[in-house]
């Protein structure tokens, strides 16, 4: 094969890869944020700590 093909299909799998993770990161911060906040309302539910810095 040519070189330049060979580096076109290297960039075009790179930016493949680069699209497929920056849409599934986002999936995985908004769970973190949600167990977060989950977490954060069940100390408020038991109480939780009264006062601090």
């Amino acid at each position: 094969m040519d070189r330049k093909i060979i580096m076109w299909i290297v960039i075009a799998v790179l930016v493949i890869a680069v699209i497929f993770l920056t849409l599934k990161a986002p999936a995985s911060t908004v769970d973190a944020a949600k167990s977060a906040g989950q977490a954060a309302a069940g100390q408020v539910a038991s109480g939780g700590m009264v006062g601090g810095c």
